[in-house]
């Protein structure tokens, strides 16, 4: 496990330490004139290492909304609601119209603390109809299957459908996306892994709701994920300005660890005070191995991504984690 808080860059001396910290928070990372900029930031990456970790609040859904569609992942969609039922003694609410009728390999339904949310007939769109009814409902938290309205195999992961890229960009309120029928049998909330690649406004707040769903005995992970494009990017970047200085892809993952100390910090307390394992994983992506259903042992159950909503970078990020993970994944997002 790398220790954030005393690693510092190999081979690197302070200023390039903060160009370091800049590149990973720039929104472009193709962009050049980083010169006049770099100063600006040497701040934010002095705050970085310093100060007790944040404090995790752990939400926890008290109304779900599902959104359910004939298609062949109903069924993880409502094993998932349930498993959150039983646990945490939530309200599930379950669209009731035209297109959103449950397929009869849906079961098990939930059979406790249910509510019918009737659908808005007068509104053209599913995205739209599931985004009045969670606010009508009061929902905090969504489920529902990805693509919506089709099987995942006459898509595959060719694409997450209109339904899912419009329900991220506007809904309010984390909602979770199940891709794939054969994404049933263990909780996923038994094995959680927080997903981030760069300096994210929504990482505390994704962070809080891992943290507040994953089991009392489950396994929590905070995944520094450098990837393979950030990486060639800031080493055309960095060899610009010093043409004879060597960069390795660790170099990215100890400016990214630094970021995220703070948050490190305070998911080791959670783990302690609530009997969740946690851990922190630094990695760059090349040396990912790809997530499979067949790896329970290795890989999550839970994916949970943060989203900054009016950043498109972040929205083109949330797709493509989505579309290519075979295991559910929950979008907390913030303005």
């Amino acid at each position: 496990m790398l220790d954030v808080g005393d690693r510092k860059p190999s081979g690197i001396d302070d200023a390039e330490a903060i160009r370091l910290r800049e590149y990973l928070t720039m929104p472009d990372p193709t962009r050049r004139h980083v010169d006049d900029e770099l100063n600006d930031s040497m701040d934010l990456f002095e705050r970085a290492d310093v100060g007790a970790g944040i404090e995790i609040a752990r939400p926890r859904p008290k109304k779900i909304l599902v959104a359910m569609d004939g298609s062949a992942q109903d069924r993880a969609v409502a094993l998932f609601a349930k498993q959150l039922e039983d646990r945490l003694s939530c309200e599930i609410g379950y669209l009731d119209g035209e297109g959103y009728r449950s397929s009869p390999n849906s079961q098990p339904r939930v059979e406790g603390n249910v509510t019918v949310v009737d659908v808005d007939s007068s509104l053209e769109n599913d995205y739209d109809q599931i985004l009045a009814a969670a606010e009508s409902f009061r929902a905090d938290l969504l489920l529902l299957p990805c693509p919506f309205g089709r099987d995942y195999e006459s898509l595959g992961e060719d694409s997450t459908g209109t339904v899912m890229e419009v329900i991220a960009a506007r809904s309010e309120i984390p909602t979770v996306f199940i891709r794939r029928p054969d994404a049933v049998g263990r909780d996923p909330t038994s094995h959680v892994r927080i997903v981030l690649t760069r300096e994210n406004a929504a990482a505390r707040e994704t962070a809080n709701w891992a943290a507040g769903l994953v089991q009392p005995s489950g396994r929590l992970e905070l995944l520094l994920m450098v990837e393979e494009s950030t990486y060639k990017n800031f080493r055309e970047i960095m060899n610009s300005l010093q043409p004879d200085a060597e960069f390795k892809p660790e170099d990215l993952e100890s400016a990214l660890a630094r970021t995220y100390a703070q948050l490190h910090s305070g998911l080791q307390r959670a783990s302690r005070e609530h009997g969740f394992s946690y851990e922190l994983i630094v990695r760059y992506e090349a040396d990912e191995q790809p997530m499979t259903p067949e790896e329970p042992v290795t890989h999550p159950a839970l994916i949970a991504l943060g989203l900054v909503r009016h950043d498109h970078d972040s929205r083109n990020e949330i797709h493509d984690f989505v579309r290519r993970s075979p295991h559910p994944v929950l979008v907390v997002p913030v303005k």
